[in-house]
């Protein structure tokens, strides 16, 4: 019997997908997680009870959620484009285009998860808490630092990848 060998790109397109199912796993229970708490609070609020904190974990999985999802659509390549321009095109130039955008969506995200990081650091050093639950922001405030830092990766590498199929269609029509 003879082992089947897994190329390391095969290996890489394997653990993406499952790292993509995962993620999607969690948004998905997070998100149900998320309205079933909204209820909760809604039906607690309509007896006259009301729990301490419960908006602030709804805002702060959501902004979680958001983030978390832009590394999904990013990486599917799922964000908005001029479709309009870019399906009236020849396929070199979609590509070009698709190099632009990821170049300004890599160079934006960067910027901004520095910005988070020099935010987040200030607010650890503090020790500034939410006002409900006393939660530490660093929880809260992570999520853009992971969103726009993992959609900066992500886009830098789309981008290679893009570069690199320019470099080989340089003999194909343009």
């Amino acid at each position: 019997m003879v082992a089947e060998q897994v190329t390391l790109p095969d290996f890489g397109i394997r653990l993406q997908r499952i790292a993509a199912a995962a993620l999607r796993t969690l948004l998905g229970v997070a998100l149900l997680a998320l309205v079933a708490l909204n209820v909760a609070n809604a039906i607690a609020r309509a007896t006259g009870i009301v729990v301490i904190g419960v908006d602030e974990v709804l805002v702060f999985g959501m902004i979680w959620m958001v983030m978390l999802g832009m590394l999904l659509v990013t990486a599917e390549r799922g964000h908005i484009n001029f479709e309009l321009v870019t399906s009236r095109v020849t396929p070199r130039t979609r590509l070009i285009l698709m190099i632009v955008t990821h170049v300004i969506l890599a160079a934006a995200c960067a910027y901004s998860a520095f910005q988070s990081f020099k935010y987040v650091s200030q607010i650890t050093n503090l020790g500034q808490t939410s006002m409900a639950l006393g939660m530490p922001m660093l929880i809260p405030h992570s999520a853009l630092l992971v969103g726009f830092g993992g959609t900066a990766i992500i886009a830098a590498m789309i981008l290679v990848s893009d570069i690199r199929l320019l470099a080989q269609s340089r003999g194909g029509s343009s």
